[in-house]
């Protein structure tokens, strides 16, 4: 029989968290006339059933982290807007929004606003403010400092294991658990989607890539980051070079032994028709290739669709296909007639624009086909 204070010691070194077990045991009541040793069995089953709920409800738990300041904050409205609406009623999410100076209480109320809109999620907020944190880093016309913001994830959350990091100039289909689950080797310290155009633009300035990954959409080991002291090397090669593709330059330079390949089915860009997508397959190098299955599923029902360039759904020059998805969340949002009067659309073009959403095959993407 093993010993009520092994189990404790054991639940310690987890790091499980006692408060809500000790919280559900306040209203309990047992029958005064039990022996004493009933007693004692009685609540030691009602602890470790307890216990049981309580790694369940872990076992739920996705953490999300997601960068904003003010010129991406409709995107990031947009978002969460589809991040809840295809969120499973079980799933808890914890998402932790690294803000820069330019937002303000006014914006945190309207985060919160819109996620008590949704009910009782099951979502929790984390606001954390970077202040001049990575102050003099590359930046540009449509990347700035608080994409590099991602990098101090592991000193920030200490007790977190791993994260997935998303931009928010992404919309998502579907509920992340299934891929929050994937497992990291300890030697991998991020996985995301292959990127054959920035390894290309990258072979100039960084020497023996043989892969690049896209870090718009990142799954992040944080556990072994602290380990290996990965974000003092990253911060240190910020400040020590010139960054081609911003803080995505600085990951693949410094972790390129140490990335592991994110399905592609999980996190995919915007491409118009299936050609586009093989032949962005078939520009990687051969070893690192998606399988056809994956192609499928990532160009015709993705979990995460990527935005990537520099016109986005937003724009009034943007020509993509995919430009009716982000819209149709936009609508969705509690936010959109302020999203709309920002971007100077009219609610006629995006109904223009709803239309082009095939009725069948799906919730929102496009119709399967036998390929």
């Amino acid at each position: 029989m093993i010993p009520i204070s092994n189990i404790l010691e054991e639940w310690c070194q987890e790091e499980i968290e006692l408060e809500p077990i000790i919280y559900s045991l306040k209203d309990v009541i047992l029958p005064q006339n039990l022996p004493k040793f009933l007693t004692v069995l009685s609540f030691i089953n009602i602890i470790l059933l307890c216990l049981v709920t309580e790694i369940k409800r872990e076992n739920r738990t996705v953490h999300i982290a997601i960068n904003i300041d003010k010129k991406y904050f409709y995107p990031c409205l947009v978002f969460l807007t589809s991040l809840l609406d295809n969120k499973k009623n079980s799933t808890i999410y914890k998402i932790h929004i690294l803000k820069g100076n330019s937002i303000d209480e006014t914006y945190e109320e309207k985060i919160n606003t819109l996620i008590t809109n949704f009910g009782k999620c099951n979502v929790k907020l984390f606001f954390y403010d970077m202040e001049n944190d990575f102050r003099g880093a590359t930046s540009g016309m449509y990347i700035s400092i608080a994409d590099y913001y991602r990098i101090a994830l592991p000193s920030l959350l200490p007790t977190v294991d791993k994260i997935l990091y998303i931009d928010t100039d992404v919309i998502n289909l579907k509920d992340l658990t299934e891929m929050y689950s994937l497992e990291f080797r300890d030697d991998i310290y991020f996985m995301g989607t292959l990127d054959n155009i920035g390894l290309l633009n990258e072979l100039k300035h960084i020497k023996n890539l043989t892969k690049y990954m896209n870090a718009g959409i990142l799954m992040m080991n944080l556990k072994s980051m602290r380990k290996y002291g990965i974000e003092g090397k990253i911060r240190k090669y910020v400040r020590g070079h010139f960054l081609n593709h911003h803080d995505q330059t600085a990951i693949n330079a410094v972790c390129h032994e140490n990335l592991g390949i994110l399905s592609i089915k999980y996190a995919t860009f915007t491409f118009n028709s299936f050609k586009e997508i093989v032949e962005f397959n078939d520009k990687q190098n051969e070893i690192n290739r998606y399988s056809f299955e994956e192609l499928k599923q990532a160009f015709y029902d993705p979990t995460l669709l990527h935005f990537v360039g520099w016109v986005k759904p937003w724009h009034k020059g943007y020509k993509n296909k995919n430009q009716k998805y982000w819209w149709y969340y936009a609508k969705k949002c509690i936010y959109y007639q302020e999203i709309l009067n920002h971007y100077g659309f009219k609610k006629k073009e995006v109904k223009k624009l709803l239309k082009k959403i095939p009725k069948n095959g799906g919730l929102l993407r496009r119709n399967y086909k036998k390929l």
